[in-house]
């Protein structure tokens, strides 16, 4: 994993390259999106590639909700629907075209505790040693130094730092976009200070059916000084 310096990213004007997709809706009035449309490898039951424990807590640290993490799939794709239904806020995503198809990783999410969870994705980091070259400094840097999720797609509305609301023994798959960069066979991934894992390449989502939602995720904010 790479350094932690904050990163901003603009979200303003009209999606260059995607404009075709994009301006069918705005963010915040973007209807469903239809499972079929992703077209992601799917499998009745996927294995998982990696899996973790990550943890809330509903009474800041005394108790410590155990979730189950399994990563189901790590591919490059194309993600001109998501685009489209985040509107203006994935506007930016359009200077990283050069750079050929996104990054999606899909992670199922169970609830293994007693209570109610909302385990967050925003600050899930892929390792900057993958980014492309030339990016390690100018204009796109921000996007990879460090690399995290532009955005999480899942089957409810994810809330506040592009977190999966779930229910004791619920389980949910979220599908979180990075930029492009390049896959080696195996590829580190995680929260620093929490866990990281070490996933191999490829898989596949169990099928998605109903409406989609996709939310742009805010990087983490800088530590204090």
């Amino acid at each position: 994993m790479a350094e932690q310096a904050p990163r901003r990213r603009s979200r303003a004007g009209p999606a260059a390259g995607l404009a075709a997709l994009a301006c069918l809706v705005g963010c915040g009035a973007a209807p469903g999106l239809d499972a079929a449309v992703l077209g992601l490898p799917s499998s009745s039951a996927p294995p998982p590639r990696a899996t973790a424990s990550v943890a809330t807590s509903p009474d800041g640290g005394i108790y410590r909700n155990p979730d189950r993490l399994d990563v189901l799939l790590i591919a490059r794709h194309g993600v001109a629907a998501i685009a489209a239904q985040l509107g203006s806020a994935a506007a930016a995503w359009s200077q990283l075209r050069g750079f050929g198809d996104f990054t999606v990783i899909a992670v199922r999410l169970r609830d293994d505790g007693k209570v109610t969870s909302d385990p967050r994705l925003g600050d899930l980091q892929l390792a900057s040693d993958y980014a492309p070259a030339g990016t390690t400094t100018g204009r796109l840097r921000h996007f990879y130094h460090p690399t995290y999720p532009l955005a999480v797609v899942a089957s409810s509305k994810p809330g506040d730092d592009c977190s999966i609301h779930l229910d004791p023994g619920r389980s949910a798959v979220a599908i979180l976009v990075y930029p492009p960069v390049s896959l080696p066979s195996t590829v580190v991934w995680g929260r620093l200070g929490d866990f990281v894992l070490s996933v191999p390449v490829g898989g596949a989502v169990p099928p998605l059916s109903g409406a989609l939602h996709a939310v742009a995720c805010t990087p983490p904010a800088a530590p204090p000084p």
